[in-house]
C-alpha cells in the first residue's frame, strides 16, 4: 500500500467517525444560538413593557404579547423560558412557540406577563443552517484532500526520483547513481545516508571480487604442483601398499579441493553478473555434443539413454549454457545405477532428464544448495546443482527436483 492512501485511508477512517459527531453538534450550536437569540428578543420585549407601564400606566401593543394575569402571592414568581405547541387556525396545525413569563409592576401590585416568539421559521433556519454548514464541512474536507494528494506529489518528487535511481542501480555496472538533491532535511539526510551505504557497498563488492579472484588464482596453482608431485610419487615403485593408498588419497583430495575452488569462484562470478554476454544456444546440439563426449562412460555403465529433443533455442552465456546442461546430463550418469537408463525430453518450454539411481536420504529440494549431497559417501563436493540453481536465478529459469522410489527427475523449465 502507498504512503498516500495509507494516509488518506487513516484520515476517511477519522472522519467516518466524526463527521456525524460533527453535524450533531453544529446543529445543536445552531439552536442553541437561535434561541438565545429568541430569549433575547422577549427579555427585551418583557423591559419595554415594564418601562410603559411604569411610564404610561397601561400595556403598550405587543406582537409577542400571550397573556396577562394577576401576580399570585407576595414573592414575585421566577422569570422562566419554555417551549409549547399554540393552534393557529390560519395554518391549520399546531406551531411550536418559545414562550417567556415574567412579573412586572403595574400600578399598586404587579401582574403576570407571557410572551411568546414563533419558532417555525427558526427551526427550518436551523436546518438550513446545518445542512449549509455540513454541505461547507464536506467541500473543505474534498478540498483539503486533493491538496493534500498535490502536496504530497510535489513535496515528495525528489523522493520517488532518487527511488526510481536506486531500482536501476546495479553495483556490477559501476554506473554513478545520481540522487537528486532536496530543500527537505530529511530527505537530504536520507540521500547522505544512502549514499555512504553505497559507497561502502561498492568498495566491499571489489574487495571480495579481487579477493574471489586471488584465492582462485593462488590456490589452483599450489594444488596442481601438488597433484604433479603426486602422480610423480604414485608412478614410483618405492612404496608399499598402504603408503600407496596413503598417496592415493592426498592425490584424490587434492583433486577434491581443487574442484571446489573452481566450483565456489564460479558461483561467486554468476552472483556478481560477470557473464553478461547474451547469444542465442542451439539447446539440442549442446546436448548431443554432451551426451557424445560421455559416451565410454555410458557404455561403461551400460545405461539406455532415449532422447526426444525438438530444435530449441536460448537467450543465455553460451559458458554457463554448457556448465547448465552438462551438470544435468553428468549428474544423471554419475548417480546412475550400473545398467539403468536416462529419459530426456526437450521442448519450447522446458527440458526434462529422468533417471535411476539410489534412494535420496534427504528432501530434493535440499540438493540445489551448496554442500548438499543425496548420498554422504560419494566424492561429489556437492555445488552441481547449486551452480545450476545460481545460473537458472540468473536468467529467470527455474529448476525442480523431484524423486520416487528410487526414480530422479529433474525439470528445467526457461
Amino acid at each position: 500500500m502507498k504512503l498516500l492512501t495509507k494516509i488518506n485511508k487513516y484520515y476517511f477512517i477519522f472522519l467516518v467517525f466524526l463527521a456525524p459527531g460533527m453535524i450533531v453538534a453544529d446543529y445543536y450550536l445552531v439552536q442553541y444560538l437561535v434561541n438565545r437569540e429568541v430569549n433575547d428578543i422577549l427579555e427585551n420585549e418583557c423591559e419595554r413593557i415594564k418601562f410603559h407601564l411604569s411610564e404610561e400606566g397601561e400595556l403598550p401593543a405587543s406582537n409577542y404579547l400571550l397573556g396577562v394575569m394577576p401576580a399570585i402571592g407576595y414573592i414575585p414568581a421566577p422569570e422562566r423560558f419554555g417551549d409549547t405547541l399554540i393552534y393557529e387556525a390560519y395554518a391549520d396545525k399546531l406551531i411550536p412557540y418559545r414562550t417567556y413569563e415574567c412579573t412586572v409592576p403595574a400600578g399598586a401590585g404587579t401582574v403576570r406577563i407571557a410572551l411568546s416568539h414563533v419558532l417555525w421559521e427558526m427551526n427550518e433556519l436551523i436546518v438550513w443552517l446545518s445542512a449549509i454548514t455540513s454541505l461547507l464541512i464536506l467541500l473543505l474536507i474534498t478540498a483539503l484532500f486533493f491538496i493534500n494528494q498535490g502536496i504530497y506529489n510535489r513535496a515528495w518528487k525528489p523522493f520517488f526520483r532518487n527511488l526510481s535511481e536506486l531500482k536501476h542501480y546495479d553495483i556490477t555496472k559501476k554506473n554513478p547513481v545520481r540522487l537528486e538533491t532536496s530543500r527537505i532535511n530529511e530527505f537530504e539526510a536520507l540521500n547522505e545516508v544512502v549514499t555512504t551505504l553505497m559507497n561502502q557497498v561498492e568498495k566491499d563488492f571489489q574487495n571480495l571480487k579481487e579477493f574471489n579472484e586471488n584465492i582462485s588464482h593462488e590456490m589452483q596453482t599450489p594444488l596442481a604442483i601438488i597433484r604433479n608431485k603426486m602422480i610423480l610419487l604414485l608412478e614410483s615403485q618405492n612404496f608399499n601398499e598402504k603408503e600407496l593408498q596413503w598417496v592415493q588419497a592426498a592425490y584424490q583430495e587434492a583433486n577434491k579441493l581443487s574442484k571446489i575452488g573452481k566450483s565456489l569462484t564460479l558461483i561467486s562470478r554468476i552472483e556478481n553478473q560477470e557473464f553478461t554476454r547474451l547469444d542465442s544456444v542451439d539447446v539440442r546440439a549442446m546436448i548431443d555434443n554432451i551426451v557424445s563426449n560421455m559416451e565410454e562412460i555410458i557404455h561403461f555403465k551400460k545405461l539406455e539413454i532415449t532422447a526426444k529433443l525438438s530444435p530449441v533455442k536460448i537467450k543465455c552465456d553460451p559458458v554457463l549454457a554448457n556448465v547448465l546442461f552438462s551438470n544435468l546430463i553428468k549428474n544423471a550418469i554419475q548417480h546412475n545405477r550400473e545398467g539403468g537408463y536416462i529419459q530426456m525430453v526437450l521442448s519450447e518450454e522446458k527440458f526434462e532428464i529422468e533417471n535411476t539411481g539410489e534412494v535420496l536420504e534427504i528432501e530434493p529440494v535440499q540438493l540445489l544448495n551448496r554442500f548438499q549431497k543425496g548420498n554422504p559417501a560419494t566424492d561429489s563436493p556437492g555445488l552441481g546443482l547449486a551452480i545450476n540453481q545460481k545460473i537458472c536465478e540468473a536468467y529467470g529459469f527455474r529448476l525442480d527436483y523431484g524423486h520416487h522410489e528410487g526414480k530422479h527427475k529433474i525439470s528445467l523449465s526457461f
